[in-house]
This record gives C-alpha cells, sequence and structure tokens, in this order.
C-alpha cells in the first residue's frame, strides 16, 4: 500500500512542495565544487609556475657550471671564473618564461651560489658572500614572487611565493661534441701533465730536439667536408655531436689552409670586407702566446729544456685571461721565434673583447689516437689539451700544445658539450645537473 506523507493539518504533501528544498542543496553544490575547482585552479598555476622555474634553474645551472673550468691544482682560481659562471647562469635563465609564459624568468646575483663539492643548500654561497673561488659545483635559485590567486584570494588566500633549485658540475659525459679538428697521438709510456707537444703537420722542420709527441688534425666524419669543415669546427660554427670513445676518426694529413681559423682562437682575424670578427668566430679570453719572453711584470715561459719537456703555461694562461691579454710577436712580443715563424696572420682584436666575446676557447679535449695504424682510427680516449700559440704566415713555425691530463677526470679544466654519463661515464667532462 502507498502512504503519502501529510502534514500537520494532515493534508497530503506533494514532491511539487520539496522543490525549493533541492534547489537549495544543488546550489550548495555548485558553490562547493566552484570552490574546488578554484582551489585546483590556482594550486595548477603554482604548479606550472614551479615546472616553469624549474627549467629556469637547470639553465642557469647548466651554463654556470660549463664555465667552472679551472683546475686549482695550481693555486687558487681567479674570481673572473666565478662571474663568468654567474653571467652565463643568469643569462641562460632569462631565456626562460614564467607564468603560463607570461613573465621572463629573472635570476639575481645572491640567487647564484657556488661551493667546492656537492653539499647541503646552505653551505652554498654567492659571491658577494664570499664564494671559494675554487668552487667546482653552482646553485641556482628561480623564483617566482607575489602570484596572486585567481580565485582563493576571495577567502582570504595572499600572494604566494615558488622557488625551484638546481645543482650543477662538470662530470664525465656519455657521448659528447668535438671541440676542434686536433687529435693526439699516442706515445709509450703516456704524457706527464704539463708536456709540451708540437705538430709533425705544419711542414716545417722540427727544430726543438728536445720536443716528442705529436699531434694531427682530424676529421670526425670520415669522408667529410675536409679543409671547410675544420675551418667551421675551429670557428666554433659547426660541431660533430653523438660521439662516443671508440668511434673512428680520420687523419688527412695537412691543412694549412686552416691557419685563420685557428688563430681565432687567439683572438687574431685577418683584414678585409669578409674577415670573420670576434661575433663571427669567438676567441678566448685571452690571446697571450706561448712560449715567451720577458715584457715587464711578465715571467718568460720558454720551451722547456727537458726531456720530455714538462711546462706549466696552464698557470700563467690561467692568470691572463683574468687579464685578457692580447696576443703579440716579434722582437718586443711575448712569442719569441723570429723571422718568417713570427709573422702571424691578421689583427690582435682588443681585450674588451676578448673579456665580452672570449670563453675557454684554447682549452681543447682532443681524442687520444694512435696515429701509425691507418688514415681511419677509433678514438682510444679523450685528452685535454692547451693550445699554446697560433699558426705562422705560411705555416712554417711549430704549433705547440700542453697536455693537461685526461680530459674525463675531475678537475679537467677541458669542458665541452654532449650528454651527461652518470657513474659510468668515461668521455670528457660536460656540463651535468646533480641536483
Amino acid at each position: 500500500m502507498l502512504h503519502r506523507a501529510r502534514d500537520r493539518c494532515g493534508r497530503t504533501v506533494t514532491p511539487r512542495r520539496q522543490r525549493g528544498g533541492v534547489a537549495v542543496i544543488v546550489g550548495l553544490s555548485v558553490a562547493v565544487l566552484a570552490g574546488f575547482m578554484g582551489i585546483a585552479l590556482d594550486v595548477g598555476r603554482l604548479y606550472v609556475n614551479r615546472s616553469e622555474l624549474q627549467s629556469a634553474a637547470d639553465a642557469c645551472a647548466l651554463a654556470a657550471s660549463a664555465e667552472l673550468t679551472c683546475n686549482p691544482a695550481g693555486g687558487a682560481c681567479p674570481g673572473s671564473f666565478l662571474l663568468n659562471a654567474q653571467a652565463a647562469g643568469i643569462f641562460a635563465a632569462g631565456r626562460n618564461k614564467r607564468d603560463f609564459q607570461a613573465n621572463a624568468v629573472a635570476i639575481a646575483t645572491a640567487d647564484v651560489q657556488f661551493h667546492t663539492a656537492l653539499a647541503p643548500n646552505a653551505s652554498y654561497l654567492s659571491i658577494v658572500a664570499g664564494a671559494n673561488t675554487n668552487s667546482k659545483y653552482v646553485m641556482c635559485t628561480a623564483r617566482s614572487v607575489g602570484i596572486v590567486p585567481w580565485f582563493m584570494g576571495v577567502l582570504g588566500a595572499g600572494a604566494q611565493n615558488v622557488t625551484a633549485v638546481a645543482v650543477g658540475t662538470l662530470a664525465p659525459g656519455q657521448s659528447f661534441c668535438n671541440a676542434a679538428p686536433v687529435g693526439l697521438c699516442q706515445k709509450v709510456g703516456g704524457y706527464q701533465v704539463g708536456e709540451w707537444i708540437t705538430s709533425a703537420f705544419t711542414g716545417a722542420t722540427q727544430d726543438d730536439a728536445e720536443l716528442t709527441g705529436q699531434f694531427r688534425w682530424v676529421d670526425y666524419t670520415p669522408g667529410g667536408g675536409g679543409v671547410s669543415e675544420a675551418n667551421e669546427q675551429l670557428m666554433g660554427r659547426e660541431q660533430v655531436c653523438n660521439v662516443r670513445l671508440g668511434d673512428n676518426v680520420a687523419l688527412p694529413g695537412q691543412k694549412q689552409g686552416i691557419k685563420f681559423a685557428y688563430n681565432t682562437r687567439f683572438g687574431m682575424y685577418p683584414n678585409g670586407a669578409n674577415a670573420e670578427t670576434p661575433d663571427t668566430a669567438p676567441p678566448d679570453r685571452t690571446g697571450y702566446g706561448y712560449p715567451s719572453k720577458a715584457d715587464g711584470a711578465v715571467p718568460a715561459i720558454p720551451v722547456p729544456a727537458a726531456n720530455p719537456p714538462i711546462g706549466d703555461a696552464y698557470s700563467d694562461y690561467v692568470r691572463q685571461q683574468g687579464l685578457n691579454r692580447q696576443f703579440s710577436s716579434g722582437p718586443t712580443g711575448q712569442y719569441d721565434k723570429t723571422g718568417a715563424a713570427a709573422n702571424m696572420p691578421g689583427s690582435s682584436t682588443s681585450s674588451a673583447n676578448l673579456l665580452s666575446k672570449g670563453s675557454d676557447r684554447r682549452l681543447v679535449a682532443a681524442p687520444l689516437i694512435n696515429c701509425t695504424a691507418g688514415n681511419v682510427v677509433p678514438i682510444v680516449n679523450m685528452a685535454c689539451v692547451l693550445m699554446l700559440n697560433p699558426m705562422s704566415q705560411g705555416a712554417t713555425g711549430e704549433i705547440y700544445l700542453e697536455y693537461r691530463g685526461d680530459a674525463s677526470l675531475p678537475g679537467s679544466p677541458c669542458r665541452i658539450g654532449g650528454f651527461a654519463g652518470g657513474p659510468n661515464g668515461a668521455g670528457p667532462q660536460v656540463p651535468t645537473l646533480v641536483q
């Protein structure tokens, strides 16, 4: 039997009399759902901001760590390395945007901090706060301050702040890009750190009997572009990437036509309407050449007389980078060769250009190869070498390199682009995120 609901007077209550209550419930439900939607949108906005800031912090840490190449084994590193890292990190972060790509990310100098080892975040210091110039780790903090809620502000929620942190350093890579078309010939017993090596492909007679070892031009793409390709690589406009230990390189022989491109790394550019400039072919931060002779307060660093010849141009080179010294040759210049070997093509760019346009262009991660095994040989290892002097007119003088050790070892002053290798990385140092 169907029973109908009745009111106090005995009248039947019809469903139409309950419709007002349903409307109230629906209204309350809509308000609650709108509140949850507002929370979701505001929280989602904060999450999006944090993701965008993380990309900026990662870019900052990678760019800044790429500049921490100074090896402190020879003493304290100049403060210029930290300044360069700070500038590179801030610039890279500024290429990113936040708040749904509406505003540029701006990282303050105080938010680029350094430490000599991987450490708790509170241990990192900014340059102003006294960061150690020998630092090898950099921490970047990207911030988005004062994000006003879209919906939750009506409930009293105030502006919110979001931060993201990333830590980077240099570590052995899995694969890498070539730094220059230069290869180091294997030597019985290996090379010693500081050993000076000269070329065997300039067309000149080696007139320093104490020099041992050789280096060669290499082609990372056997059968590739020859002199034109080598020029592009030396000037920084072309790289061969995804290179790994064990990959083959070709030994194409003499390439005297690359002297102008080689010398751009020393900040030397030929004259002429179509000549390269520091904007099209970036130099190193110094063009100072070795072997050098005393010029005022600068000590002489001649070709070492020992066998094998062991020098330490690197320590002075780091100092010259801090001063942005230019290259000069001749009787009163730095380079002590005379005659044709002292005739360097082109003119040295200004110290201002070395400062603003330069980078570590003379420290090269070069493949270690067996130069007697044929014209196409595998990469056995990656060495770190310092280019000591530019090529002379007609390539009649020796070109010197200083061996700076295995490019994969911690503290190597050579770095290159590539993919991080993790615990099993064996390639040269590449910028790597560690936090």
